[in-house]
């Protein structure tokens, strides 16, 4: 005859995390690999003067950045006034033939520039520029 047979009592459906969380792991993973970064550069703000004309090649610079309060920089590495022209020189000597670049905020004396240019030409700098940016159009 018929027997009747006992039904097992169903668990609950359960949702298995392990691979969701696989997931969204390697979607973190992802987008910050290929997030571009923003890079602040700190250092010294200087407002530059204006030019019509401004032109430099892809050539190798160092850079020197007199602020507005007389503070100066070399590559964005603060520096003193006594440090200067020992350090220059061994920068001059990493880079030899380098252009170096003079961003000196718009502010800051003529007097104070050829200082500079003064000290880098005694360091050994064969070529000098002075940095400036575009006018703005209207």
């Amino acid at each position: 005859m018929f027997q009747f047979r006992r039904m097992k009592k169903k668990s609950k459906p359960e949702v298995n995390m392990t691979p969701l969380v696989d997931v969204i792991l390697q979607l973190v993973i992802f987008f910050m690999v290929t997030t571009t970064f923003i890079s602040i550069e700190t250092g010294a703000q200087v407002n530059l003067p204006t030019a019509e004309f401004s032109q430099l090649g892809e050539a190798k610079t160092l850079t020197v950045t007199i602020t507005e309060d007389n503070r100066l920089f070399i590559n964005g590495s603060f520096v003193t006034w006594e440090d200067f022209p020992n350090l220059l020189v061994v920068e001059l000597r990493k880079e030899p033939g380098a252009t170096v670049v003079i961003e000196a905020d718009k502010n800051v004396l003529h007097g104070r520039v050829v200082q500079v240019m003064d000290i880098l030409k005694r360091a050994g700098a064969q070529k000098m520029a002075i940095a400036t940016r575009p006018p703005e159009k209207e």
